[in-house]
């Protein structure tokens, strides 16, 4: 699996620089919020602790930041970025062990997940109707921090993972109403990501740029079998608002 990764991570990478200078005609950045409702466990060292029965872990609202870069050209792939950090807090009340260590009572818990999503697409169709396909690198940089009564235990992982990459947008013309979904899926060697979204909103003209208004749902769930010697399987959902800038 380490071999993909560092593969695909290279193949993108340079991949961005004839993407980036292919003569751009217009970019796009996006900033959001998003409620973070967590469910799921962790595991390390063959210890698994559950966020809601053992860390009783919170929701959240966390942000999200994009920026998307378009040229003319049909068979070079056009570039995406994406950051959207994750950090989850709790206070549970359980008995169980965690990595190399067992609690027992009352504990605190904070769990990192970052994401940032490198992606290279193509756009076959563009009408009243977008399609857009291509490949997604998503590098994940995580730590699980757990602590009660004197006894801790910290877990950091980190690394790229290759997935596939669609997105979709229809409009309604004449009136700035669009909707419309992205996903990137990943199933290869024990790990499974699924990251989607539905949205729908409103986008209109501004001097030389159009601003767009939308909201929608975002749902992740994370799958991960000895990912930096970290086993994880975690769902992070719920809704969220954003607003971007088309130049």
């Amino acid at each position: 699996m380490r071999f993909v990764q560092q593969g695909v991570l290279v193949a993108v990478l340079m991949a961005l620089p004839l993407s980036a200078t292919a003569g751009l005609t217009g970019a796009s950045v996006g900033v959001g919020v998003w409620n973070q409702g967590p469910s799921g466990h962790v595991e390390a060292d063959g210890n698994r602790a559950d966020l809601e029965d053992d860390l009783d872990t919170d929701s959240e609202v966390g942000y999200f930041v994009w920026a998307d870069l378009r040229h003319p050209i049909p068979l070079l792939p056009r570039l995406k970025l994406k950051h959207t950090p994750v950090t989850l807090e709790g206070e549970g009340d359980s008995s169980f062990s965690f990595g190399d260590e067992s609690f027992t009572g009352e504990n605190e818990s904070e769990i990192t997940l970052d994401q940032t999503d490198f992606i290279i697409y193509w756009s076959p169709w563009s009408l009243f109707v977008d399609l857009d396909i291509g490949l997604n690198v998503k590098y994940i940089d995580g730590e699980i921090d757990v602590e009660s009564e004197g006894e801790r235990e910290r877990v950091s992982f980190d690394g790229p993972l290759p997935l596939v990459y669609a997105r979709t947008e229809a409009r309604l013309p004449g009136t700035g109403l669009f909707g419309g979904g992205e996903v990137s899926y990943l199933s290869f060697d024990g790990n499974r990501i699924v990251d989607m979204t539905l949205s729908a909103g409103y986008r209109t003209g501004i001097g030389l740029a159009s601003i767009a208004i939308e909201g929608g749902y975002k749902y992740q769930n994370i799958r991960l079998d000895s990912f930096d010697d970290l086993d994880a399987d975690l769902t992070i959902d719920g809704p969220y608002m954003g607003v971007s800038a088309r130049f």
